[in-house]
């Protein structure tokens, strides 16, 4: 598995953004290294991460709700209030 590293550190940032990430096939490692080579070992065979990992759809549309269904109920047999 490779190994993370953070090359531009931020202030309270303990992870990197898929947005900004980058993977390096040569090291393995996933860096926010730019200028297309990877900021570890200095390859330039480094892929956006964001490629790499699916994303959502832009527009999933309206959720449906399932609408409940009646359920038919027999009162014949149950004791008559007094």
């Amino acid at each position: 598995m490779g190994e993370l590293s953070i090359l531009r550190p931020r202030r309270s940032l303990i992870s990197i953004s898929v947005v900004e990430a980058v993977y390096c096939e040569s090291c393995t490692s996933v860096s926010n290294s730019t200028g297309g080579s990877c900021g570890v070992c200095g390859n330039i065979s480094v892929l956006p991460l964001a490629e790499l990992v699916p994303q959502p759809p832009n527009n999933p549309g309206p959720k449906t709700v399932p609408t409940l269904q009646p359920v038919p109920v027999s009162l014949r047999g149950l004791p008559r209030a007094a």
